[in-house]
């Protein structure tokens, strides 16, 4: 669905846009006549103002949805890390969070330092040389 979306954005972009260029230079060309511009001014106002604004319409709603779904993601990314936060007792390993969350080791890594930072929590050195975050429960 959002394929055909952004195709159809397109393609009223490249219509609404080549309107409003052709129908600018016809209205500053000095050669063309007065019935000449007022015909370009009528195309631009009539079809390429209104392809221009949809065009620009769907692809903010389609940036709106992409926003939607990232803010989702996070929130249950978060959600998760709460879960397992208290599931063990306040530690957590990088690999205990990538494996539940799905994504890579460095991910992992990134974001429990941000969640430390933010948390007030901190991070140690296990015995296996891992790193075991510390967060308050």
């Amino acid at each position: 669905m959002n394929t055909i979306k952004k195709i159809t954005a397109g393609i009223f972009l490249t219509i609404g846009i080549a309107i409003l260029i052709l129908g600018t230079v016809d209205l500053i060309n000095p050669k063309s006549s007065k019935q000449d511009k007022d015909g370009s001014f009528a195309a631009m106002v009539l079809f390429g103002l209104p392809s221009t604004t949809l065009g620009t319409w769907i692809i903010w709603s389609l940036h709106q949805q992409n926003q939607q779904k990232i803010n989702q993601l996070n929130l249950e990314k978060e959600q998760l890390l709460l879960n397992l936060i208290q599931q063990y007792e306040g530690e957590i390993t990088i690999a205990k969070f990538a494996l539940a969350a799905q994504i890579t080791i460095e991910e992992a890594k990134l974001y429990l330092n941000e969640k430390a930072k933010q948390l007030n929590g901190n991070f140690e050195a296990s015995n296996e040389g891992g790193i075991i975050y510390k967060f308050p429960t």
